[in-house]
């Protein structure tokens, strides 16, 4: 044997030591910290987080409000999203591909179910759902299992049994998404809206090209900052809104009018159908847009330029502690004190803490003013990425837990994260319940819940439902009688959309809504009668009248709105006479 041969395979001998080493270090990491296999700290070993029982104590609320370690490492780790199920159990999915979204790398991400049957704010029951999911950046749950954002797929992933575990393979609803490396701009957001669409956000950094997997390249839907959803039965496609930054966090008012969170230039916008958004950077693909819309708020978490916002302290502490925002909640459960109805909530990375947005109506839209911070942690890790109340109107707040953020590069601390639960003093612990075996004259009631927790899921078991053929003959009735009956706007909205989820109401009556002497619920009336993109000649008409006629700048906004989704022949008259109301000339 040459000397070249035996040193070759003295080297491969030693290249194969080495592997074998490496396996059985990550191997004994994974033990110790309940990583998945493979998985490992790449921040340098000086930086450690302090343990999830110390951090609870870096946090303060407001006086008679109480924070609780709902969990924490090693039973959860970079929670990056959080849905709720029809039981009240909390779904959390453990993102360990962020930065990379390497499509090479083993799938390792996990989806995880906690339970707090006791009520005193901590988890006591812990299972695990998924494992081996790749690139898992938001979860939402309906129609018999999972749905996931998965670069570059959403799936579903089906449990029709209900046993906690899926029942097959995950099927591609959409795909197209764009998972490039070291990108913090990823697919994101799922959340179920009142009309019985998916919504879901994407950023300004990478272009995606989506359609069903069916769909030849060239005929899906391009987009980058955008807000999107997607029919589950319909299995239609379509982008809402177009602009702004990196938007992570989405939520609907009490009148169902949607929000969403973003990054440095505005944190929080109103979504209009159909709007252009003012952008951080890069041209639209229309151009024929002459003035972009801008963010809602009155104001700005930051002082100065973006990039030297970082750190929260000094100026940026006072204003709101940066630029940088994650997650998106409009309070409407009923544990907090009134004042806090309706406010929005979100997580500001750089100031280590929940900030809190109040809404008001304004001309035609929503006008967002600045109220004091609602959370704030002296933890230097604190990141919260989720928050959402639950059954018991508590709210839950995820820590994603890390020393960077997303433009930090020196690596990620992936074996620590934690959930945190607030509480206006300490809710009655829940009966074990179950909505899915509610019957639909019991949810039709939960229309009527002072917490909107209750209002959303058996809403979303109605349409399930309706879908399925199983839908009670005298459901329809039932809610149309609280419509008529029940004199609060908010309650007739309710009533409203669970009629259009389940098909319960046609344009003909739609149409006769549009003479309501409610703003808002007329504005739906007008996106409802427009959301399958098509309308008849007598719709067409009465939309047109309505341009001329109704007298709210909300509605007149409803009907610019609408009228983006009909073809071009159909948008004339409502245009001419939207352009007649002088009164709307400086409205924004």
């Amino acid at each position: 044997m040459t000397g070249n041969a035996i040193y070759s395979k003295i080297q491969t001998g030693f290249g194969v030591l080495l592997v074998i080493l490496m396996i059985t270090l990550d191997s004994s990491a994974a033990e110790k910290t309940g990583l998945p296999q493979g998985v490992i700290n790449s921040q340098p070993a000086k930086d450690k987080p302090i343990l999830p029982a110390e951090a609870l104590k870096t946090i303060t609320v407001p006086k008679g409000f109480r924070t609780t370690l709902f969990a924490g490492e090693p039973d959860v780790m970079q929670p990056i999203a959080v849905a709720w199920d029809d039981r009240g159990r909390l779904w959390v999915v453990e993102c360990f591909s962020y930065p990379e979204w390497n499509m090479k790398l083993p799938a390792r991400d996990r989806i995880l179910i906690f339970s707090d049957t006791d009520g005193d704010g901590r988890f006591n029951e812990r299972k695990v759902f998924l494992e081996g999911g790749r690139n898992l950046s938001s979860v939402a749950l309906g129609f018999g299992g999972v749905w996931v954002t998965s670069a570059p797929d959403l799936l579903f992933i089906p449990d029709r049994d209900g046993d906690d575990r899926p029942d097959g393979k995950p099927v591609v609803h959409l795909t197209g998404w764009n998972h490039r490396k070291k990108n913090h701009n990823i697919v994101n957001g799922l959340t179920w809206g009142p009309d019985g669409w998916l919504y879901g956000q994407h950023g300004i950094l990478h272009e995606s090209t989506v359609g069903t997997p069916n769909t030849p390249i060239k005929e899906r839907a391009k987009l980058n900052c955008a807000i999107w959803r997607y029919h589950p039965t319909r299995k239609v496609f379509d982008i809402v809104t177009h602009g702004t930054t990196n938007p992570w966090g989405l939520d609907f008012n009490d009148h169902g009018h949607l929000f969403f969170s973003n990054n440095v230039i505005g944190h929080l916008w109103h979504v209009v159908p159909g709007a252009r958004y003012k952008r951080m950077y890069g041209r639209h693909y229309n151009p024929h847009l002459y003035r972009l819309m801008d963010q809602c708020a009155d104001h700005l978490h930051f002082t100065g330029r973006w990039t030297s916002s970082r750190g929260g302290k000094g100026p940026q502490d006072a204003r709101g502690g940066g630029h940088a925002h994650s997650g998106c909640m409009i309070y409407l459960a009923d544990n907090f004190p009134a004042e806090y109805r309706g406010s929005v909530f979100m997580g500001n990375i750089h100031g280590n803490r929940l900030n809190r947005d109040v809404l008001q109506r304004k001309a035609s839209g929503y006008t967002a003013s600045h109220a004091a911070d609602f959370l704030k942690s002296t933890d230097p890790w604190f990141r919260s990425i989720s928050v959402t109340y639950g059954p018991d109107g508590g709210v839950i707040a995820t820590d994603w837990n890390d020393f960077g953020e997303c433009h930090d590069g020196d690596g990620t601390y992936r074996a620590s994260g934690r959930i945190y639960k607030i509480t206006y003093g300490k809710p009655k612990a829940l009966p074990a319940f179950n909505l899915a075996n509610s019957t639909d004259a019991e949810l039709v009631q939960l229309q009527l819940h002072s917490n909107d927790w209750y209002v959303r899921r058996a809403r979303k078991i109605l349409q399930e439902r309706s879908a399925s053929g199983k839908l009670a003959k005298k459901t329809h009735a039932a809610l149309l009688a609280i419509y008529h009956s029940d004199a609060k706007v908010t309650r007739k909205l309710r009533v409203m959309w669970a009629l259009y989820t389940t098909d319960g109401i046609d344009h003909a009556w739609l149409r006769k809504q549009l003479d309501h002497s409610e703003e808002q619920i007329r504005w739906w009336a007008v996106q409802l009668l427009c959301d399958e993109g098509t309308v008849n000649v007598a719709t067409t008409q009465r939309l047109a009248k309505a341009a001329t006629d109704d007298p709210s700048a909300l509605v007149r906004l409803s009907l610019a709105s609408a009228a983006t989704r009909l073809p071009m022949a159909q948008r004339w008259n409502i245009s001419a006479a939207l352009m007649s109301h002088e009164e709307d000339a400086r409205d924004r």
